[in-house]
């Protein structure tokens, strides 16, 4: 029986939607202003020279940040919008962020594990990227970097 009702109803559902396009309707009335999508996109590269360390080389909670201006992202994107960021970890590969990468090397010690994490925060007119490693060892500052931001409001 429930194969007999399935049967006509799939029928019932292709004769229903034959037949002539009728007529356009009238045009409605003009709505209310809405919100548009704008959209704002830039790349930023962080030269290894221009990371700086918070606390001391290998201190507990120590890390490395950079503080850019960043004009394009308004008080009315802070407020209202979204913001969007990418590190470029390969010439044509975006990672977005954060971005946590684990890695372990091996040296005459033994081997040896830790996280790193790319990080951003965000303020009207401008940005952070961070840097920070699970073991704090950050003696070694980070290579030169390249993050894709977008802004959409």
């Amino acid at each position: 029986m429930k194969k007999v009702l399935l049967f006509i109803l799939t029928i019932f559902v292709f004769i229903a939607c034959e037949g002539p396009m009728g007529m356009q309707g009238p045009t409605g009335p003009q709505g209310e202003p809405g919100y548009g999508t704008n959209w704002y996109t830039t790349a930023i590269t962080i030269d290894k020279s221009e990371w700086k360390l918070m606390g001391n080389p290998n201190e507990l909670n120590s890390y490395y940040y950079v503080d850019k201006p960043f004009k394009e992202l308004t008080r009315a994107i802070f407020d209202n919008g979204s913001v969007i960021a990418y590190i470029e970890t390969a010439e044509g590969v975006k990672n977005g962020m954060p971005m946590v990468l684990h890695k372990a090397e091996e040296d005459e010690l033994g081997e040896f594990f830790w996280t790193q994490t790319y990080d951003f925060d965000f303020y009207p007119n401008g940005i952070s990227f961070y840097l920070t490693y699970s073991d704090f060892s950050t003696k070694i500052k980070p290579d030169s970097e390249t993050f894709h931001i977008v802004l959409i409001w």
